[in-house]
């Protein structure tokens, strides 16, 4: 029985952070992320879309060009650099899920984290850094993070007596049967393989952008805007609460070391689909609302 509820953790603290150093896994591969991008960009106001436009071009790293739909792929690729190693607990905010074990006070800590950064984000791109290089930067962590709180498993990490020290966001987390991902962090990044386990190709061609386009157009038609009204939600404190209780009742239903059911497979693509559609309409209000 898991003994710590987010009830549990609102009692604690809302603004209290949780982290444990994950491996290099991102949350959603680079088709995830672009579809939160595509799905945004169509949304933007006229202004925001010039400033988008602009900002994005000015941002390279080895050789790489960006746009505004390549844009939320440049954190993961500053992976690639071990001068960027301090971003990497950016990427998200690990709530404990204690399962089996007793509640660990030493795993409650505050830190930087995926929602931390985004509300930095947020302000500092609201006041301008005077430079569009810089904004254009500030720009790039907002699209990817965008991304990375609505992943469930960038909201948890679970321990149990097997794993004492936290399953890292599900990378410790082993299961067998899908040659496309070996633990559930994986797995839950591919979406199941809600997009194929299709990899969208950097730099993208013209075949992968209408790709892109068809998977944005089938999920906004699943999950319309106008039916989402948590859409609305600007808080990204929520947004990690949100997908801390999906992780505790979707992700982590399977057990470990077993081969994922039909039935775990198609509730995940679900849940994932619903949430990368979920973070682009969040992510296109966010630049509207720094941008208006």
């Amino acid at each position: 029985m898991k003994n710590f509820t987010l009830n549990s953790f609102k009692a604690v603290s809302l603004g209290v952070m949780f982290v444990l150093t994950m491996n290099a896994a991102s949350a959603w591969d680079d088709t995830g992320h672009m579809l939160v991008s595509t799905v945004a960009y169509k949304r933007l106001n006229p202004r925001a879309r010039e400033r988008v436009d602009r900002l994005t071009k000015t941002i390279r790293f080895c050789g790489k060009a960006y746009d505004p739909i390549t844009v939320s792929t440049w954190m993961d690729d500053l992976r690639a650099d071990s001068m960027h190693d301090d971003m990497r607990e950016w990427h998200y905010i690990n709530i404990p899920v204690f399962d089996g074990v007793p509640v660990d006070p030493k795993n409650i800590a505050a830190t930087n984290n995926v929602a931390s950064r985004l509300k930095w984000g947020i302000a500092t791109l609201t006041l301008g850094t005077g430079s569009d290089q810089k904004d254009g930067e500030v720009l790039g962590f907002l699209y990817h993070l965008a991304g990375d709180i609505h992943q469930p498993l960038h909201a948890a990490t679970r321990y149990t007596s097997a794993n004492p020290n936290g399953d890292a966001g599900g990378n410790f987390f082993k299961f067998t049967g899908i040659e496309e991902a070996d633990n559930l962090h994986r797995l839950w990044d591919t979406a199941a393989g809600a997009f194929e386990f299709w990899r969208a190709p950097r730099p993208l061609d013209n075949a992968a952008r209408t790709r892109l386009d068809e998977y944005a157009r089938r999920l906004e038609a699943e999950f319309p805007l106008d039916k989402m009204p948590e859409a609305g939600e600007h808080n990204p404190d929520k947004w990690a609460q949100e997908s801390h209780a999906l992780a505790r009742q979707y992700a982590y239903a399977l057990k470990e070391n077993t081969t994922p059911s039909l039935a775990y497979r198609t509730q995940t693509q679900a849940v994932a689909r619903r949430r990368i559609a979920l973070a682009g309409y969040r992510l296109a209000n966010m630049i509207n609302a720094i941008y208006p």
